[in-house]
């Protein structure tokens, strides 16, 4: 049954999360001539901690469908309470917490004078970040910016569209950098996502500030390897509809995409109508892997909605197929708020991944230089249908979730610059973190090589088809399949992910990858079966 407690308590509150900025709290249904004694005060919207001392206290409290958030340690979890039939609930099944934040419209007026501030005292203006950034941008900010740096760096950028337009008709805007950069060549990939989730506006900021840095800094010795021998891709807006919507005020606390009924474009200004404030699907519950499990929503109106079925959403569907076209052997998807690194297994049922003692030890060592706590996604709570559950069980590729941030979904702007450069605990920040993640990329102990010869010009094509289950054991067809050209000394060198998946590898078995020599028009002239492991090493020589 649909979840009444976002029609009861959301929509009440809703008037108090408008306009935030301008520290607006209008109640609804006011007309002109009523008496303002008789209008209730909209409830202030305050972020809870939860006491959760044990697994089984953390998945009782996601059964209650209320909007948590991704803070929390091994003993609680805090979310985000609409008013009193929250509080309600919460103590009905027994559970006890502290108020961390009091008045979130009050708490965000706040930010808004306190980033004025920032912007002004700052000396040189900017000066904390690459790109010389004093507050969070707008969704036409990232679309100058992108457009910017593509203008600027030629040779080693390349700005497109992915494959699907968002539900509201907007493009999905990725940069891929690297040192000549038109190459079709082998090189593995990084990619960097951020905003998901809407109202989670650091992810998109810390995304975007690293392609700077390493545009601006190309020539630094550490980079310059980076770039030479790997691609980085970023996708700073996954969710381009709802961050719209959150950023510019229309509904600040916005988490999901503007899905209004499944299956169907939503109409002009649906979205932005306060009566549909708690509709949408959780783009991060909706991807393939495991969809359907624990931790992800069948109520239209739980912020973990987890959408009509795996990849039913538009932002889903260009990741999955971004990553299925490339050799992605790292990712990083950040979120708020928190000071976690998250890596799979998102699920506490599902065991330890195959890859556990590198997943561990990239995660420790991307968490260092932060200050955060590197974990299993399960230790935060149970989750399924994320990002890096599907992409790692797919692909192999290790992925991570980044969770960043403190006490807040968007913080002051100065904490942005603390989370990219480093503060009082962090050595490094979000930069470091990133540079080390690509330098795992390139390190070829963590993934797979394939090399030989063919003949120059002569397109190479590695693909797998095989089906995916989401949780009720259903399955769908997943397709990863990426091409390289042979250059013109006839020697090539790609840089791939295992051949075998993970969950053949839990059962012992071995998959190939499926090397194919194509011609101009795209005739395959010779077919090659590839099995390599993660950190080996094979020769394929093709005639063609």
């Amino acid at each position: 049954m649909p979840n009444v407690r976002a029609r009861a308590g959301r929509w009440a509150v809703a008037a108090a999360l408008v306009s935030l900025a301008a520290a607006t709290a209008v109640a609804p249904n006011v007309g002109a001539q009523a008496d303002p004694a008789s209008v209730a005060k909209p409830e202030a919207v305050q972020i809870l901690r939860v006491s959760t001392p044990s697994h089984v206290h953390k998945a009782r409290l996601q059964a209650l469908d209320l909007d948590l958030t991704e803070h929390g340690t091994r003993t609680t979890v805090d979310l985000v309470s609409y008013g009193r039939a929250d509080r309600a609930k919460l103590r009905d099944a027994g559970f006890s917490w502290r108020v961390v934040v009091a008045d979130l419209a009050e708490a965000e007026r706040l930010r808004v004078e306190a980033d004025k501030e920032y912007a002004r005292a700052a000396r040189p203006p900017g000066a904390g970040l690459p790109s010389g950034r004093t507050a969070y941008r707008t969704l036409a900010d990232y679309g100058t910016d992108l457009a910017s740096l593509a203008a600027t760096y030629p040779s080693q950028t390349r700005l497109f569209n992915l494959n699907h337009p968002s539900l509201e008709g907007r493009q999905v805007k990725a940069l891929e950098v690297s040192n000549n950069v038109a190459a079709k060549d082998g090189k593995p990939t990084f990619l960097v996502m951020g905003v998901h989730h809407a109202r989670e506006w650091p992810s998109g900021e810390l995304t975007i500030e690293f392609a700077y840095d390493l545009l601006k800094n190309s020539a630094d010795p550490r980079i310059k390897n980076i770039l030479d021998k790997s691609r980085v891709l970023f996708v700073p807006i996954v969710n381009p509809d709802g961050f719209d919507v959150s950023r510019t005020q229309t509904y600040e606390m916005k988490r999901k995409n503007c899905r209004i009924t499944d299956l169907v474009l939503p109409g002009a200004g649906e979205c932005q109508n306060s009566s549909n404030f708690s509709l949408g699907t959780d783009p991060n519950r909706n991807y393939g892997g495991f969809w359907g499990g624990p931790g992800a929503s069948t109520s239209k109106t739980s912020e973990t909605y987890r959408g009509s079925g795996a990849f039913s959403e538009p932002e889903t569907q260009n990741i999955q197929e971004l990553v299925s076209s490339r050799q992605v052997v790292t990712l990083i998807t950040n979120h708020t708020y928190s000071n976690l690194v998250l890596r799979p297994p998102g699920y506490a049922a599902a065991g330890l991944t195959p890859d556990e003692a590198v997943y561990k030890a990239l995660g420790d060592a991307m968490a260092a230089p932060m200050g955060y706590t590197s974990q299993y996604g399960y230790q935060l709570y149970d989750t399924t249908g994320t990002t890096e559950d599907w992409s790692y069980f797919a692909t192999g590729g290790l992925g991570f979730t980044f969770e960043h941030g403190g006490n807040s979904f968007h913080p002051t702007f100065s904490n942005v610059v603390s989370m990219y450069k480093g503060g009082k605990k962090a050595t490094g920040g979000a930069r470091e973190a990133f540079l080390t993640a690509a330098e795992s990329t390139v390190n070829e102990t963590r993934h797979a090589v394939i090399s030989g010869t063919a003949p120059a010009g002569v397109t190479l094509r590695l693909k797998k088809t095989f089906a995916t289950a989401t949780w009720s054991g259903a399955t769908f067809q997943d397709t990863l399949d990426s091409t390289l050209v042979v250059p013109a000394g006839g020697s090539y060198t790609w840089h791939a992910n295992p051949s075998t998946r993970p969950e053949v590898e839990q059962d012992g078995g071995t998959e190939a990858w499926t090397l194919t020599c194509e011609s101009a028009t795209g005739t395959v002239l010779e077919t090659k079966q590839v099995t390599v492991d993660r950190g080996q090493s094979v020769t394929a020589n093709l005639t063609c």
